[in-house]
């Protein structure tokens, strides 16, 4: 009994007595136990083999990405926005110099390289861009040139998505909502609202998953909600619905969704609703007699013969959009397959080419808008899209950054470091709608500042001057040619 007291006594209070040995015995202690558990464990035949080293190589294999994006890699390398595109954005967000010093770090004599043709005799730039109007009747909406992309709530928290509508309200851009339906996050801000309709129909659905008109028309009738656009596919994984993972659905999202919590929601891969592009002109007659707003689809364009069956569909029914929206193969996303990410879809500036094209051709152009999505981060590619043939455009990632986004690349595991597209509630605190609302609205200024005076070096007093001829494309080493001859205006009606 004496020696089992002596004992206790001695654990009790021999690391109050000799700290240090007893830190070494506990190290040695936790290693012995993380070997052993290495060698009896049977996911991973690293760690059975070699026990710790093998937990030491997970430990860097992990550290890799951030060690890359800090220390090693240069300022062109990252992917999917490089480094010196995403302090541009930081600094315009914050008002701050967004000048380079040096002259370009690019190889723009590299093959597809693309550049603009500026003109001799460059004009005053004008900082008042024209609006572009959608739809017609009272109802109309004047679009600015660079608005908010879709992104939902429930891909992103609540505060980014406040933000991000206070920052279209001070600036006067659309915000558009994503499929995941209108929540009251995008109503605190007063900002322009496109309500983004998808396959699932989130805010608008039955239980089962059907088409609610009543819903819907209740919600489209709100005076902030500006224009509806049916969402056909998404540019980061044509072919398949949105993904929310599971660890982002709050009973929050669930409501708003009416879906469940105990799996990932993913959206069906088409409409119910419809088989063929005239199925899809009466659905689009439907939601405009139902809300009374300007109507668009958007896709991510795969088969150029749909371009053609949705042309011959507007004639023959008499029904079309009030515009088109084409996200590009280069579009980003929360969650996605990697071969729907990789190895589908058109990029954008051909896709908007194409399309631009098959309007003109069928003699539409002039009655349907079209906005372009992808890549769109600076007012230089702004001038790009426009010249391709967009109307307006759109972003999600770059206002994201304006938001603060730091690119880790967490959007899917509900652990964005940044609080942005995350739904716990600790990490969404440090997104502050009224300061990083202002952000979103710089961001947006600065872009449309750069885009004026582009326009005006190229000559033009308004961005609807800019055409294909003004990009030119490095095809080959010496060989630059212009988009106009690469991929011409059909001869059969007047070009843009």
């Amino acid at each position: 009994m004496t020696w089992l007291i002596n004992t206790v006594w001695t654990v009790i209070w021999y690391p109050w007595i000799h700290p240090g040995r007893t830190a070494v015995i506990g190290f040695i202690a936790l290693f012995v136990w993380m070997a052993i558990r290495d060698l009896l464990q049977t996911q991973s035949a690293i760690k059975r083999n070699f026990p710790l080293a093998g937990m030491a190589r997970y430990v860097i294999a992990s550290a890799g990405p951030p060690l890359r994006q800090y220390l090693f890699e240069n300022d062109r390398d990252e992917r999917p926005i490089p480094r010196y595109i995403r302090n541009w954005i930081y600094a315009s967000a914050e008002n701050k110099e967004a000048t380079v010093p040096f002259g370009t770090q690019l190889d723009i004599d590299h093959p597809g390289s693309v550049l603009m043709r500026h003109s001799p005799i460059p004009k005053d730039p004008n900082y008042d861009l024209p609006r572009v109007r959608v739809g017609q009747g009272e109802q109309a909406y004047d679009a600015a040139v660079f608005n908010i992309s879709a992104m939902s709530f429930g891909s992103l928290g609540m505060n980014a998505i406040a933000s991000l509508n206070h920052g279209a309200a001070q600036g006067h851009f659309y915000h558009n909502t994503g499929e995941g339906g209108v929540s009251p996050y995008h109503l605190v801000g007063g900002g322009d609202l496109v309500w983004q309709l998808g396959t699932a129909k989130f805010g608008a659905r039955h239980e089962d998953g059907s088409f609610d008109e009543s819903a819907f028309q209740e919600v489209s009738h709100h005076a902030h909600v500006k224009m509806i656009e049916i969402k056909l596919s998404q540019g980061a994984k044509p072919g398949k619905g949105g993904i929310l993972p599971k660890e982002k659905i709050t009973p929050e999202i669930a409501a708003i969704r009416k879906v469940g919590r105990d799996a990932d929601v993913i959206s069906p891969p088409k409409h119910a609703e419809w088989d063929t592009a005239e199925g899809m002109c009466t659905f689009i007659a439907k939601i405009r007699e139902l809300s009374g707003k300007p109507i668009g689809i958007k896709f991510c364009l795969g088969d150029p013969q749909f371009l053609d069956d949705i042309c011959q569909a507007f004639i023959q029914t008499g029904i079309r959009p009030d515009y088109i929206a084409v996200d590009g193969a280069e579009g980003g996303t929360g969650a996605a397959p990697l071969a729907h990410t990789n190895l589908l879809g058109y990029p954008m500036l051909d896709a908007v080419m194409m399309t631009e094209n098959k309007l003109i051709e069928y003699g539409l152009r002039d009655q349907i808008r079209i906005c372009a999505s992808g890549k769109i981060w600076t007012g230089g590619a702004l001038a790009v899209a426009l010249a391709a043939g967009a109307d307006f455009t759109a972003s999600a990632r770059g206002f994201m950054l304006s938001l603060g986004c730091i690119q880790a690349l967490h959007c899917n595991t509900n652990f964005c470091p940044a609080g942005i597209a995350t739904q716990k509630k600790w990490l969404q605190r440090g997104v502050v709608p009224k300061v990083k609302g202002p952000n979103v609205a710089n961001y947006q200024h600065a872009v449309l500042h750069e885009l004026a005076a582009v326009v005006a070096s190229c000559g033009y007093d308004s961005p609807s001057d800019l055409s294909r001829k003004d990009i030119m494309k490095v095809v080959g080493w010496h060989d630059i040619r212009s988009l106009s001859e690469i991929v011409p205006y059909p001869t059969t009606t007047a070009a843009k």
